[in-house]
């Protein structure tokens, strides 16, 4: 409880210090919240709900007051800009360079300092309930937390559009006025058109994995590959399933301060990362790379800047700095190799044992996970990459006293061993598994381009949940070491994961069309963008009279390509013609490289609401078109029965137990109607009009036996629905309008049969069953009312 004390009076006191001054009456009020937990008080009984209340009204109060700051502000940084954009259009107006440029600094500024808010506020968020969940456990605020989160989600605020109208306004100016480059650290922007490859982050739920690999497998084959070769050496072998889904392991470096993980978080300059990856287990001897990634502050991106092969046995010295390369390097002088492969050798090998030792790391998180890849055999335009079965293992020695890896090894011996289960050793609180699989799409951006629209439709659908900027490092970090309160930052995504993805299709849908819209709204700006960079090349830019909307790009043509999916319809693969010249060397690269990972390549620089560079045809372009989930290619067969049907049946209990209170329901009802049936029938001979009695005995007999067979039929044929995973609809209205028909009927032939029977006695003055002339005289003498109501009802049915 100390620590504990002792993190939450870091975090206070870190909020104190690096709130932005302007905007300090719109963050968490964390000390006030705090004093309201009561934590100084020992007796747990003086937590009452009034203060469970107050608590609770006080930290929705400041989630509405940040989400309406971030809203507001995120707003006015927008209308900023385009104002700024604005004036650039005006030829006619005088333009104020300066003033424009100081503008747009403090415009950036302001954006930047949002972003660091957002993620301020977050974690105070995210920590003061914890706090609370710990001493109060009995009043749990977590699930509150995720409801309101979902409903305020002022930390799900994508920053793209903004960065990139920044950086096209930035462009303009140095195009046109020749604009100082040390004006702004932050203005530099990296042409998307230069890049490479693109490349998104998605979660997949486990129910809905099989259905998107069985998609994906439509266009993709998988990847194959042998890890007794060299990284480089991929296959396609159908008959190798060894090397099927192979098992990578990456091990990341820290300091006991977490000063990697803090600082690649929040993006700091010069940040850096390092680990160490190899594939499938070490007894096999595998390849064993030693990465560094340094951040790249051009495309606020993590790029490989040293890469190290090395034996295991060299790893033990390697990073506790008694390493001794000599002899290394004069085995490779002996064999042969080229004086640059020695010098940059060599040069690895020093910068990275500095590095070590300067920021003291060491082992500290493992990540090990499974990995599909999918990718087709000499075309690298698309790639995808799924890793399920994703762990995260502590193997620091950050406790010297009770350290979990031995000081002196490199990796935890114990769960490396050559056991049938090493994962048996791991105790609670050493290890935590990932609820769901990382999906990473990696697509070729160039000019020529294609665009596919099978892999638009998937990551716009419920099956999928983007997750910008996802790092398995740093959510490693985040479950393992949350509570050991040197983490500054929270990841963004952190709330997500106990909230779950599952999404319905309908709200899944309408959720895309939002996205769509949200996207158009930029698309102007990013496409005038895009056009200048071009232009810039070209020299056009030279006055102040060019603006935006002088710069439209042509639309790039449009042709049918069917070569991905063979002869299938030219309907359903409406694409952009690419250059099919690509290095069957370069295609396939490292199979342990994500979007997380990938190196030796341009990264990827954008998210998916920038996806609109890449995928223009929206999902929702052409509705009508059914016709795609319909035509085949040749050979191709529609299957008898979906993949998605064949694995066990998991249904949660409630779903049965729905279905048994409808039967239930029914045969109440059925109850009702057969106690009303025998209470008639067994009254009817001592009734005033014993046949009327019987008809309507029958009429409610029936009723009863149809409520019963109703109920029998909508159980099993609800049972079936629910077996058969069809999305077949549960209701049906014919059992309750037989019913409600039934009733009515009974109740007209009782009101106009009886009462013609009483107006029959009457009038004729003739006795029928056990209703006598007299007892009609005296009983209207006596009840002189009944007399006149009984008259207006006999004129109403004619008698």
């Amino acid at each position: 409880m100390e620590g504990s004390a002792t993190s939450e009076m870091l975090f206070g006191s870190r909020l104190e210090s690096e709130v932005f001054e302007a905007w300090r009456e719109y963050y968490i009020n964390y000390n006030h919240l705090k004093k309201l937990l009561k934590e100084g008080v020992i007796l747990q009984d003086t937590w009452s709900e009034k203060d469970e209340q107050n608590f609770v009204s006080a930290l929705d109060q400041e989630l509405e007051k940040v989400y309406s700051f971030v809203t507001d502000k995120y707003d006015d940084i927008d209308d900023t800009l385009d104002k700024l954009q604005l004036q650039t259009e005006n030829s006619n107006q005088k333009f104020d360079v300066d003033q424009f440029s100081t503008k747009l600094e403090d415009t950036l500024h302001l954006a930047q300092e949002l972003e660091k808010f957002q993620r301020m506020n977050y974690t105070g968020f995210i920590k003061i309930v914890k706090k609370h969940d710990r001493v109060h456990p009995q009043y749990s605020v977590r699930p509150l937390l995720n409801v309101r989160l979902s409903s305020l989600p002022f930390h799900s605020e994508d920053y793209s559009p903004l960065l990139y109208k920044v950086s096209a306004l930035f462009q303009f100016l140095r195009d046109n006025y020749s604009l100082n480059e040390s004006l702004s650290k932050l203005s530099s922007f990296n042409d998307e058109s230069q890049q490479d490859y693109k490349s998104f982050k998605l979660w997949i739920h486990p129910d809905n994995l099989m259905e998107v690999k069985a998609t994906i497998l439509r266009h993709l084959p998988v990847l194959i590959y042998d890890n007794k070769k060299s990284a480089d050496d991929y296959f396609f072998d159908d008959e190798n399933e060894s090397s099927n889904d192979p098992k990578i392991n990456c091990l990341y470096f820290d300091n006991s301060n977490f000063d990697l993980y803090n600082n690649k978080l929040a993006k700091t300059p010069n940040s850096c990362s390092l680990r160490i990856k190899w594939i499938g287990s070490l007894q096999d001897k595998p390849k064993i790379t030693i990465e560094r990634k340094s951040f790249n502050s051009s495309d606020q991106e993590y790029d490989v800047d040293k890469k190290l092969t090395i034996k295991e046995k060299y790893l033990d010295s390697f990073i506790t700095g008694k390493f001794l390369k000599e002899k290394l390097v004069k085995k490779m002088e002996k064999n042969g190799d080229q004086s640059e492969t020695i010098t940059e050798f060599t040069e690895n090998i020093s910068s990275l044992t500095k590095f070590i030792k300067d920021n003291n790391v060491q082992p500290c998180m493992r990540t090990v996970y499974k990995r599909t890849a999918f990718q087709i055999p000499g075309d690298d335009r698309v790639r995808v990459v799924i890793d399920s079965d994703l762990m995260f293992i502590r193997e620091d020695a950050f406790d010297e006293s009770r350290p979990i890896r031995d000081p002196a090894k490199w990796h935890r011996t114990d769960i490396d061993s050559n056991i049938k289960n090493p994962l048996s050793f791991l105790r609670k609180g050493e290890y935590s598994k990932f609820p769901f699989s990382v999906m990473e799409v990696k697509v070729k951006v160039n000019s020529k381009n294609k665009r596919f629209l099978w892999l638009d439709e998937l990551v716009n659908s419920h099956l999928v949940k983007e997750v910008p900027n996802f790092s398995k490092f740093i959510q490693g970090v985040a479950s393992l070491f949350l509570e050991d309160d040197k983490l500054s930052n929270i990841p963004m995504w952190y709330n997500d994961i106990e909230a779950g993805i599952v999404k319905d299709p309908q709200q899944a849908f309408l959720e895309s069309q939002k996205s769509q819209i949200k996207k158009q709204k930029d698309e102007d700006n990013m496409t005038k963008f895009r056009s200048m960079l071009a232009n810039s090349s070209k020299d056009i830019f030279s006055s102040k009279s060019k603006s935006f909307s002088e710069s439209f790009p042509p639309e790039p043509e449009i042709v049918v390509d069917s070569e991905l999916l063979g002869n299938s319809s030219n309907q359903n693969k409406l694409m952009i013609n690419s250059n099919k010249g690509a290095n069957a060397n370069n295609n396939i690269d490292d199979l342990d490289v994500s979007s997380d990972e990938f190196e030796n390549e341009a990264r990827p620089k954008s998210t998916f609401n920038k996806m609109s560079s890449v995928f223009k045809i929206a999902k929702l372009v052409d509705a009508d078109s059914e016709g795609e989930e319909i035509d085949l290619p040749e050979g191709v067969t529609k299957p008898e029965f979906y993949i998605k049907n064949s694995g066990p049946l998991k249904i949660e209990p409630k779903v049965w137990l729905a279905n048994e209170r409808t039967f239930n329901t029914w045969l109440h009802i059925m109850t009702l109607l057969s106690t009303l049936t025998f209470v008639i029938y067994s009254s009817a001979n001592n009734a005033n009009f014993p046949v009327l009695s019987n008809v309507l005995a029958y009429i409610y007999f029936f009723l009863t036996i149809f409520a019963g067979v109703w109920a029998y039929y909508v159980f099993n044929r609800r049972s079936d629905i629910i077996k058969e995973r069809s999305g077949k609809h549960l209701d049906n209205v014919w059992g309750p309008l037989v019913i409600a028909i039934g009733l009515t009927a009974a109740l007209v032939i009782n009101f106009v049969l009886g009462f013609s029977k009483l107006a029959y006695v009457e009038s004729s003055q003739v006795e029928i069953y056990n209703l006598k002339p007299n007892t009609l005289r005296e009983f209207y003498k006596e009840n002189a009312l009944h007399k006149h109501i009984h008259d207006f009802i006999f004129r109403m049915i004619g008698n």
